[in-house]
Order: C-alpha cells, then structure tokens, then sequence
C-alpha cells in the first residue's frame, strides 16, 4: 500500500513517488512502517475482538436469564396481589352482605313494631296507685279540715301526673304493632294525667285558702271516662 502523506512532514505523496519531495524521506520506509503497524494492529484486535463477541454473548445470555427470572418473579408477585385483592374484595362482600342483612332485620322488626305490653303494664300501675292515692286523701279529709302545711300528699300526686304525662310521650314516639291499640293506650294514659291533675289542683286549691271541691270534681269525672274507655280497652286488645 503506498502511503498517502508523508509521515515526517506531512506532504501528500503522489502515486510512484519514491521519496518525499519536501523533506525527501523513502516512500518505501513508510510502507514498511505502515505495513508493520497494520500487522501489529491486526494481531492486537483479532483475538480481542474475538474475545469481546464471546463476552457480549454471555452478557446478553446473563441478562437474558436475569430479564426471564425478573419477568417470572413479577408475574408470580401480581398473580399473588390478584390473589390478596380478590380474597380481600371477597371478606369486603361478605361483610357488606351482613350488614345488609341486619339492616333489612331491623327494618323488618320496625315495621313489626312494638306490641306494647311494657305501656300496657305502666297503664295499670298508674291505675292502681291513683286510686290508692285518692283513698289517702279521703282517709287525710276525715281526720283534717285542710291539706294547710302538708305536702306529703301533694307531692305524691304531682309524681303521679309526672309519670302519666311521661308514659304519654315515650308511647307518641313508640312505631306500634297496632295503631289502634296504641291510640287506644295514649287515650288512657292523658285520662289518667286528668284524675292525678284534678287530685293536685283540689289539695293546692285548699293549701292556697280555696275548696278542693273543683279540683276533686274534675278528677272524680276523669276517673269515670277512664273505667269506661278501659273496660272496652281490655276487651278489645286483651
């Protein structure tokens, strides 16, 4: 090959030059210099570029196998997070499906309603201690002119009124099995406010200077509409 530049100066070398015709260095020296660097140059990147194909090969192998084993892993870590959310979506459905459950229960019980019988027990209780109480006023009248300076009985009657009016209120917010029968009972409850009302206003009327007569009139009269509305209220629902 001949040498395209002159390797001392750098003058271009045209074709059947034998020396440089700027610094006259031999055309054929430099080919044989070009010549040996191009043999040295050769045996210095055959076997290496040999070797790096070798190496390149096992590195793509190597990521290759790392590359499948990565994908393997993921897949296998995906499958198992689908398999968590699916067991997790699952207990979440049934738990869901519970409290549906027990709320369609407790819209069942509240559309049942409440049969009552706890009000139907206070009903009579306060029956049975009106009239207790009025026979204690009788028994306090034949031993006293007036209830001046006694309060005993009237604090007694005012509970009784207290506890009538409450009975009243808690059963006007009760949802009823029966609308009838809890009519009924609401009807019973404010007679019986009547009879413990008309008792306190003839013991207050008295204490004040005034007759008891009004007031016990008043609950002499409720005691009466009472017996009757619940004499036909036991006929009726008992």
């Amino acid at each position: 090959m001949i040498a395209n530049y002159c390797k001392m100066c750098g003058t271009k070398l045209q074709p059947g030059n034998k020396f440089c015709m700027k610094c006259g260095t031999p055309v054929q020296e430099q080919m044989a210099v070009q010549q040996t660097a191009m043999k040295d140059l050769q045996a210095t990147r055959s076997p290496n570029h040999g070797n790096n194909l070798v190496g390149m090969a096992l590195i793509a192998a190597v990521l290759l196998f790392i590359g499948a084993g990565g994908y393997y892993l993921h897949t296998q870590s995906m499958a198992g997070d689908i398999e968590k959310t699916a067991i997790v979506d699952k207990t979440t459905a049934n738990d869901m499906s519970k409290g549906h459950q027990k709320n369609q229960s407790a819209m069942v019980s509240a559309a049942k309603g409440d049969s009552l019988e706890e009000f139907v027990r206070e009903k009579d209780m306060l029956d049975t201690d009106i009239g207790t109480t009025a026979n204690r006023v009788n028994e306090y009248l034949a031993n006293h002119s007036s209830f001046r300076g006694y309060d005993g009985l009237k604090n007694d009657v005012r509970n009784l009124v207290e506890r009538a009016n409450q009975a009243r209120v808690r059963l006007d917010s009760t949802a009823a099995a029966d609308s009838k029968k809890k009519q009924a009972l609401l009807e019973l409850f404010s007679l019986e406010e009547d009879r413990a009302r008309g008792l306190y206003k003839g013991i207050v009327d008295n204490q004040n200077g005034g007759d008891y007569s009004a007031g016990f009139k008043q609950g002499t009269q409720a005691s009466y509409a009472f017996d009757s509305a619940n004499s036909k209220f036991n006929v009726s629902f008992r």
